[in-house]
């Protein structure tokens, strides 16, 4: 897949069939859009392009408004690059283009990509101010001979609201780990180097890799959660807390994960954290030995979400 990250760059995707929207956490609905471009694309005999953008536009706007985040940058490439796109363009995001009209961005596309067809949501909106919307882009690009086919929100059986980044971070947010899953069409997962910590679980039996807390991402309430981990391209049973352990003094927020039945040095190791079910709240026990049951109980249920199906 070819990563470009200015229209200027762009050679081997022109005439491609264009898949455009921000794309924040790769969910089902945003698949189904880049889905799309890729078939049509197959039908046509051109290539596929998933144009989209490095950030939130509040991220610069109003930073104190920006949402958390449901993938890292890095993520979202990877993500994409899964579904078979031949090459995707990330727009910084700057006061500039956030100062663009819709229709100098539309020239933008029109001159450097010169779309076979462009593929949104019905919800895109794009240009200063989010002038533009799908219909408003629709009509620019009929005028230029190049068909926009904007897809319907994807709907979730049993929800009311359509699959979207802010009901899967409600959902996050809440602890709902299996519904945010089924939303993202995956576990919700973060990614982050291990870090020295107190080394206290070791002393317990219970050894922890811990995870520093990534910035602007969103992440379930404090408690304790069935997880895997992947690690050197394998993935292992584990179970995670997040939260200040309130069993000791003197701590700080934190990810801490146990990798069942697993011993060795992760420090300095990128894990890949999946999040399946949230198994209680974080709780201040009165001895070691009373923890020590705990993780213990945490231990057989985490393991029982896969190996008791």
């Amino acid at each position: 897949m070819e990563i470009y990250h200015s229209f200027a760059e762009i050679k081997a995707c022109r005439h491609a069939v264009v898949a455009l929207g921000t794309f924040d956490g790769v969910h089902s609905g945003h698949r189904q859009v880049i889905q799309t471009a890729i078939d049509e694309a197959a039908a046509l005999g051109v290539t596929s392009l998933v144009i989209t953008f490095s950030a939130h536009p509040l991220s610069v706007l109003a930073p104190e408004r920006e949402p958390l985040r449901l993938a890292t940058l890095e993520q979202k490439i990877e993500y994409i690059e899964q579904l078979g796109v031949d090459g995707i363009l990330i727009l910084p995001v700057t006061r500039e283009l956030l100062g663009e009209s819709p229709e100098d961005f539309s020239r933008s596309l029109l001159t450097y990509v010169q779309p076979t067809e462009i593929i949104v949501g019905t919800n895109f909106t794009y240009g200063r101010g989010a002038a533009g919307d799908a219909a408003a882009l629709t009509v620019f690009m009929k005028a230029e001979g190049v068909p926009v086919k904007a897809l319907a929100l994807l709907g979730a059986p049993g929800r009311e609201r359509p699959v979207s980044s802010t009901v899967i971070r409600e959902c996050v947010a809440s602890g709902r780990m299996e519904e945010a899953a089924s939303l993202l069409g995956r576990p919700f997962e973060m990614t982050g180097e291990v870090v020295k910590g107190d080394r206290r679980g070791n002393a317990i039996g219970f050894a922890t890799a811990n995870m520093l807390i990534p910035v602007h991402i969103a992440l379930p309430p404090d408690g304790v959660y069935a997880t895997t981990v992947t690690l050197d391209g394998k993935e292992y049973p584990a179970m995670t807390n997040i939260g200040n352990n309130p069993t000791f003094s003197r701590q700080y927020r934190r990810v801490e994960t146990h990798i069942i039945n697993w011993s060795g040095n992760l420090y300095g190791k990128k894990l890949r954290l999946r999040f399946y079910k949230r198994l209680r709240d974080e709780k201040k026990f009165d001895s070691i030995t009373e923890l020590v049951a705990a993780m213990k109980n945490d231990e057989k249920n985490a393991l029982l979400q896969f190996f008791d199906k």
